[in-house]
């Protein structure tokens, strides 16, 4: 082989490399975001069950209340 040839395949290797560089990267943040947005959807949920407990048991809701308003009272006495 010539030393042309030789550093035409040397090259050819280092930009597919470098192209399963940016490929593996890609890949990584588009994991990272599905994980963070399942995340988003998980949290609203538990907060949509939280909401609709409370809404429906007013004794739970006085409580949350009552306990709420006395730690304000507390720290401004």
């Amino acid at each position: 082989m010539s030393a042309q040839r030789e550093q035409e395949i040397a090259r050819r290797l280092e930009l597919l490399e470098l192209e399963a560089q940016v490929q593996r990267l890609t890949l990584a943040a588009t994991l990272t975001q599905y994980e963070q947005m399942r995340i988003l959807a998980w949290a609203g949920g538990a907060g949509r069950l939280i909401l609709r407990t409370l809404a429906s048991t007013p004794r739970v809701r006085w409580l949350l209340l009552g306990t709420l308003w006395r730690r304000l009272m507390r720290g401004r006495a």
